[in-house]
């Protein structure tokens, strides 16, 4: 069985701010680059087959980190971009419901149903994102492959590896530079670790999936 390794880029200077990025490119802060560096050493005693990104430039340069330590080259791919959010991208939650309060709660509330004005459908993301993993599982059968993404598609996988209703992404917290692992072939993942960020306070932790 395939071992993916969906791992949530480093963070930005926006997400400290609290702005919603989507599709818009930010690089990693310095806070970011060192996340990254601490998920590279995580990963460092793991054997790496391949490392796949979203093409978004703070997901390319965790990956790109990770990737260096195993001496293998980041293949980019749109399919694992974030959700596309429209209008409200580049603003933060609060200049947003100065005039769309109640969008801004519905879509707090659940982002399946209600989304920015013209944003991508939370099923879309889902379905481009599961195609890229399918795809990635059959291209290396049995290996161990790190695909750095963000929240909303390693969610939206999430949701499909435990048959979850897509609503469900709501529940799930993922952090910048967390880990979280499923396995198996392109027709069905098991999650095995979800949202693992011990490594990020100096932990000398292995891979334990």
């Amino acid at each position: 069985m395939t071992r993916i390794i969906l791992i949530r880029h480093g963070e930005t200077v926006w997400n400290a701010e609290g702005r919603i990025q989507g599709h818009e490119d930010v690089a990693l802060s310095e806070r970011g680059v060192r996340q990254a560096q601490l998920v590279a050493e995580r990963l460092s005693n793991l054997q790496l087959h391949a490392v796949y990104s979203s093409d978004l430039l703070r997901a390319k340069e965790t990956a790109e980190i990770i990737a260096a330590r195993h001496g293998l080259k980041v293949n980019p791919t749109s399919a694992l971009r974030e959700a596309y959010l429209g209008s409200w991208q580049g603003k933060t939650l609060a200049e947003v419901a100065e005039t769309d309060p109640d969008l801004v709660a519905l879509w707090l509330s659940n982002s399946a149903v209600h989304r920015p004005p013209k944003a991508e459908k939370l099923e879309d993301v889902q379905a481009r994102a599961v195609a890229a993993v399918k795809q990635i599982a059959e291209d290396h059968p049995d290996q161990n492959v790190a695909v750095v993404a963000h929240g909303g598609p390693i969610k939206a996988i999430i949701c499909w590896a435990i048959e979850a209703p897509i609503s469900s992404t709501r529940l799930i917290r993922l952090d910048n530079g967390s880990i979280t692992c499923i396995r198996g072939d392109k027709t069905r993942m098991r999650l095995e670790v979800c949202n693992d960020t011990c490594h990020l306070n100096g932990s000398k932790a292995t891979p334990v999936f």
